[in-house]
């Protein structure tokens, strides 16, 4: 009988583990898009514990569930140490573009976009360019790689590239010196590249599977724009068109 318990307690235990694991929403992609003036109603979930986020001039910290700016009504619970469920409800409008959650020390910082009437029309000088890197959370299960891409609207910009849950940099932009590449120290990391094209800085990466879920980052002033890999589940993604399209474009402009 008391086997009996062990093993039950074990049991116990390792689905208490599994069900803490920090999971993705299904069809989750942190892109929420409308018209002008059309409610929304969207949910994410977040690696860790959250304290606090920053839409346009707007700044709330978390108290009591409630995490509300003007722009939109907003509430979460901390489901666990490894995961928090935020919920967002409101109205498209130009004003709302990023909704970027930050926690405390090295964790990773998670940005949700929003496309009004389907277009980014936010071109100011060393803004981060979401269009070309949508969705920002990827399915990659059955997958060797993935390419991810960061574009900033600047041929100069000071700007890093992070890696991991705990963010590590892998790549720093500088203005006035060259750049700091330590890619080579992440064996996850296949493939980066750094090029200027029309008034960008776009950075390409390339990536394997690390952990069940990856977390790249991309960071220039107050923007941040987080890719998460999730390797276990699977699901039709953009991005590679997305940046087929933008080099396209830029190509026909270049001839």
């Amino acid at each position: 009988m008391a086997s009996l318990q062990l093993v039950l307690l074990i049991l116990i235990i390792q689905v208490a583990v599994i069900s803490a694991k920090y999971t993705t929403l299904p069809g989750d992609t942190r892109v929420v898009k409308g018209k002008k003036d059309d409610a929304f109603n969207y949910k994410t979930t977040l690696p860790g514990v959250y304290k606090n986020l920053t839409s346009g001039i707007h700044k709330v910290t978390f108290v009591n569930s409630n995490c509300s700016t003007p722009f939109f009504k907003c509430s979460y619970t901390q489901d666990s140490s490894d995961q928090m469920t935020v919920t967002m409800s409101g109205y498209m409008s130009y004003g709302l573009k990023w909704v970027t959650f930050k926690g405390d020390g090295d964790l990773v910082p998670i940005s949700i976009v929003f496309f009004t009437d389907d277009v980014w029309n936010d071109m100011a000088s060393g803004s981060i360019q979401p269009q070309y890197s949508v969705p920002l959370i990827v399915r990659a299960k059955n997958m060797h790689t993935v390419t991810l891409t960061c574009s900033i609207y600047a041929t100069n910009p000071k700007a890093s590239l992070y890696i991991g849950l705990q963010k590590q940099v892998y790549y720093q932009m500088r203005q006035l010196q060259g750049p700091i590449d330590n890619s080579a120290k992440f064996p996850q990391i296949l493939n980066l590249e750094v090029r200027n094209i029309i008034l960008h800085r776009v950075s390409t990466v390339t990536v394997k599977k690390n952990q069940d879920i990856d977390f790249y980052s991309c960071n220039t002033g107050d923007y941040w724009l987080t890719h998460t890999i999730d390797w276990t589940v699977s699901g039709a993604t953009s991005i590679g068109f997305s940046f087929a399209v933008f080099i396209g474009i830029l190509l026909c402009i270049l001839h």
